[in-house]
């Protein structure tokens, strides 16, 4: 097993350092929200009476962490959809944002195709690509990623974005004194879980530890969802490992029925429990019942609270953390936690269709 106190352990297993660019992520999203603050918009934005995020992977999940936060405030609703086809249900009323980091990807480029037939109020959100080239030529505004490393390491960007454009059309109340505390709480977290801080301290080099070899799930709840999902797909992508997540208070209604079988995979699983105190008070009390049948089952598992005083606070902190852990187990598995072979090859074989 790797040493994640040796510093020659991350000179051969992460060459491009992706760790640099997980210690960035706080300083994204002050320049995403700069970025997105000044983006010249068209007035029926405002109007909106939805929102729906457009996008997959990476590109998707500062819609879904945004969502998330939307429903304890926005007057309308925030939706993300990861698919080729629109609901029926949207049209010009609806705000849709397609966010492809690439600006090639195909779900999107449908989606967003099919919402310009409808109406739709359109905006675009990516690096390039064809969604830019079509957007410039359809006169819809564009914000643009400046940004190079994979579109899950850009997630400061595609939420930092994201809610600037929320607040500068008046869906949501400003929040840049909020961000601005909540990034001061990421700089120490960087400090506290980056590579330098030795493992008997470093909560990320932790969890990795006591995960290592186990199946990871994560569970979360109301806001915190959406950052069970981002553990879940920086586990399968930076670890290179099976994950799954589920959310609060739904699991309680199944999941916990069939901790003990396969006899095999209790035995080798792994739950972590994002929590924050900003829940529903009977919500934090099924967390206790819930690792009560957990400690009873004999299921490894650990609770994880969020930092600071804010529904927002406690999102990205849960989510920084998830990150490092997902950094730390990819390199205890001994892989590079960059590249992600599968994907290459599923796009290589659907362009052959």
């Amino acid at each position: 097993m790797s040493d994640l106190d040796n510093p020659e352990t991350y000179r051969r297993w992460d060459p491009s350092d992706l760790r640099g660019r997980i210690i960035s992520v706080p300083q994204l999203y002050l320049t995403a929200w700069e970025q997105g603050s000044a983006v010249e918009l068209p007035e029926a934005f405002s109007d909106a009476r939805s929102v729906v995020v457009v996008g997959m992977g990476g590109s998707a999940m500062g819609g879904e962490l945004l969502a998330g936060l939307a429903e304890l405030e926005a007057a309308v609703p925030v939706h993300v959809v990861r698919d080729y086809t629109l609901p029926a249900w949207i049209g010009p009323e609806t705000l849709v944002i397609a966010s492809s980091y690439s600006g090639d990807t195909e779900e999107t480029l449908s989606a967003y195709h099919q919402a310009r037939e409808r109406g739709a109020l359109l905006l675009a959100m990516t690096s390039g690509g064809t969604l830019a080239r079509e957007a410039a030529a359809h006169g819809i505004p564009l914000l643009r990623i400046d940004y190079e490393g994979e579109p899950r390491s850009a997630v400061g960007y595609s939420f930092g974005m994201l809610l600037a454009l929320l607040c500068k059309i008046g869906l949501l109340e400003n929040k840049e004194a909020e961000l601005q505390t909540t990034v001061q709480l990421l700089y120490q977290m960087v400090s506290a879980l980056g590579p330098e801080a030795s493992k008997a301290q470093n909560l990320a080099k932790t969890v990795a530890t006591a995960m290592h070899g186990r199946l990871p799930v994560v569970y979360g709840a109301e806001f915190l969802s959406g950052a069970a999902h981002r553990w879940k797909t920086q586990l399968n992508e930076n670890s290179k490992v099976w994950a799954f997540y589920e959310s609060m208070p739904e699991l309680n209604h199944n999941a916990v029925v069939g901790y003990s079988l396969p006899a095999e995979v209790m035995e080798r699983a792994y739950v972590v429990l994002l929590h924050s105190h900003l829940l529903h008070r009977r919500t934090s009390l099924r967390y206790q019942v819930t690792e009560e049948l957990l400690l009873r089952e004999g299921v490894a598992h650990r609770q994880l609270d969020g930092v600071g005083d804010t529904p927002l606070a406690h999102l990205l902190t849960t989510v920084l953390l998830g990150d490092f852990v997902s950094y730390y187990l990819g390199i205890l598995n001994q892989v590079d936690p960059v590249p992600v072979s599968p994907i290459d090859y599923l796009k290589g074989r659907l362009a052959e269709g």
